[in-house]
């Protein structure tokens, strides 16, 4: 995206973008928006998010976002690889770093937790230069933004099964015989890959094919105009009743009142 490759780095609002913000798009690392003063809205995996004072927005790797700032919001954006995370978690193993970070989420900081927090960004933002502190600084922000949200999990043992099965998903979640196909590759049994999985991520290979899914056609109904019958059928569904009724049951509203919400 015209970032260069580091370990982790600051994005001031101040300076012109280094790729089109005026568009939803993803990126291939961790964004860490934080918000000292709100204004506007934020959309993350086509959700419409409002933007308050004393936030932070996380946008994990390959999620889609677009942040629609008023000018009297103010804040700036943390960016940081997925080798600095892996490295982070390899350091510290007693909190699950991988498993927060790989879902985006909105947190809204009461005063305190924000003014604990603002501290750490003050030395973050004063040492960019000073590579070594900076990452150890950083290091020390993502723990306790997971500490202030009360996940501080142990994480068990590493297995790169799960992440490998998650990268391959996004390439292949349409194949009706993905988790075979999967299983092939890594001569897997499906026992002891279903074990891994929910070990990891609480929920079966099924689930998360559904989710990718669900993500994809919120996708399409925001960015395309294709019609709900045509999104049914890309998506592999033969019915596009069955379809709406699925959208739903997740979303709590119908694909059509979903793309004029999120249009609106």
């Amino acid at each position: 995206m015209g970032i260069e490759e580091v370990m982790a780095s600051i994005l001031h609002w101040s300076e012109p973008p280094k790729y089109n913000m005026d568009e939803i798009h993803s990126h291939d690392f961790y964004q860490l928006l934080v918000y000292r003063k709100g204004g506007g809205h934020h959309i993350i995996d086509y959700k419409k998010e409002e933007i308050i004072k004393q936030s932070i927005h996380l946008v994990a790797r390959g999620s889609a976002h677009l942040s629609q700032r008023t000018k009297r919001s103010d804040g700036f954006t943390i960016a940081f690889s997925n080798l600095y995370l892996a490295q982070l978690q390899q350091f510290d193993t007693s909190i699950n770093y991988q498993n927060f970070y790989d879902q985006s989420a909105v947190f809204n900081f009461n005063e305190k937790e924000f003014k604990e927090l603002n501290i750490l960004f003050d030395e973050l933002l004063k040492n960019e230069q000073n590579r070594s502190y900076f990452l150890n600084i950083l290091a020390s922000i993502l723990s306790k933004i997971i500490l202030l949200n009360k996940k501080a999990i142990a994480i068990p043992k590493s297995d790169p099964i799960v992440p490998a099965f998650m990268e391959f998903l996004n390439g292949h979640f349409l194949d009706k015989n993905v988790i075979d196909l999967f299983l092939d590759k890594y001569t897997l049994s499906k026992v002891v890959f279903n074990r891994k999985l929910k070990q990891v991520t609480n929920a079966t290979a099924i689930q998360l094919i559904k989710e990718k899914t669900h993500l994809e056609a919120k996708k399409l109904l925001f960015i395309s105009d294709l019609s709900i019958k045509e999104i049914a059928y890309k998506l592999q569904f033969d019915d596009e009743s069955y379809f709406g009724k699925l959208f739903k049951q997740i979303e709590g509203i119908s694909p059509n009142e979903f793309r004029r919400k999120c249009r609106g």
